[in-house]
């Protein structure tokens, strides 16, 4: 696109115009590569280690083995408290292609009464 830009630029303009857009050009193209070279940099966030904590949906009872819902994927499931259908779930482990999971449980947080003015 730069080189396109340049082209143009030296076609259709002159003198002290030219130079601008030509310098301008020349900064987005710098600033662009080194937002690609930083990008190139950051680790793939892939694999099975990242479903570690994902919170998903039993499909049916996993009392110790069934089917869990998560991302949208059905995924075979051991539970050894035990969830029944519909209940939310915590994945703790994945072995291959099958997940262990653990009872979602959330964060009862005390109530705080609002500040007084």
């Amino acid at each position: 696109m730069t080189t396109i830009g340049i082209i143009l630029a030296v076609i259709f303009l002159s003198g002290w115009l030219r130079i601008v857009v030509i310098g301008g050009l020349l900064v987005f193209e710098v600033i662009e590569i080194s937002i690609w070279l930083r990008w190139r940099r950051r680790r793939s966030i892939t694999g099975s280690e990242t479903m570690i904590g994902e919170k998903g949906l039993a499909v049916n009872d996993c009392r110790p083995s069934g089917q869990v819902r998560l991302r949208g994927q059905l995924w075979s499931a051991t539970c050894p408290q035990g969830v029944g259908a519909g209940e939310s779930v915590v994945v703790t482990a994945v072995s291959g292609l099958k997940l262990e999971v653990a009872p979602h449980v959330p964060a009862n947080l005390p109530d705080v009464p609002p500040p007084q003015t």
